[in-house]
């Protein structure tokens, strides 16, 4: 089976959000999955864990990517093309100063070294409310635009892990193979773990095994309970 391990932010200074986690943390749990898992990219192989970044924060090649490079790590980061060489409007520091995303330049370094990119849609909609059509633009534009730039592009996020039947039958249409969150059943619902600021080692190993039981259902409703409070928060900026 393929789950993903997903983060959002990687960053030394503190935010009000809870989706992000200290360098020094990142590289403790890139150590271990290079120790204790099989890190893969979609489509080489059938089992095995995927490291996935949401969002193409700009913090990812800073921090992130020397990391992942240290180790010999490959990831797939998920990109919101409206955003791309942009600030993003939802998440302010402490210092009021607005976070930037990747740019062009950033993500086609970090492609030639062995990166890989996928859609996170064009604006980071909650797809579920959205009619077809809607749905089509979000997954397809995105498709075609980073193809432009970056080549094949197989692989979508889908914005605050909200799928359904409608969505990955769009997403399959739409020419993806792989879609990141949902239940794991299956390539366009491929299980995504969130990794946070709350996180550890022990809670990282516990949400790739989903052992100890109950240990691992108490993880998953803490994810969804930072998640909600993400939709607020980009709902804020509408």
């Amino acid at each position: 089976m393929i789950k993903a391990i997903q983060f959002h932010r990687i960053t030394p200074k503190f935010q009000f959000c809870g989706t992000w986690n200290y360098p020094e943390q990142f590289e403790r749990f890139i150590c271990f999955l290079g120790h204790d898992a099989k890190v893969i990219l979609p489509g080489e192989a059938s089992n095995g864990i995927v490291v996935t970044f949401d969002d193409g924060d700009k913090s990812v090649y800073d921090f992130a990517f020397p990391i992942l490079k240290r180790y010999g790590v490959r990831a797939i980061v998920f990109l919101i093309v409206d955003y791309i060489g942009r600030d993003d409007l939802w998440d302010i520091t402490l210092a009021g100063r607005r976070s930037p995303h990747l740019s062009w330049a950033e993500i086609m370094e970090m492609q030639d070294w062995g990166i890989r990119f996928g859609s996170h849609t064009m604006s980071h909609v909650n797809l579920t409310k959205l009619r077809t059509d809607e749905i089509m633009y979000e997954l397809s534009e995105s498709k075609r635009i980073l193809e432009d730039r970056l080549g094949l592009v197989e692989c979508i996020s889908y914005p605050f892990n909200r799928t359904n039947q409608e969505i990955t039958k769009q997403a399959q249409r739409a020419g993806y193979r792989f879609g990141f969150g949902g239940n794991g059943d299956g390539d366009l619902l491929i299980k995504k773990e969130a990794i946070y600021i709350t996180d550890s080692v022990k809670s990282l190993a516990t949400k790739i095994n989903e052992q100890p039981k109950m240990l691992y259902q108490y993880d998953r409703l803490k994810q969804q309970v930072i998640n909600y409070f993400t939709i607020t928060t980009m709902l804020l900026k509408k």
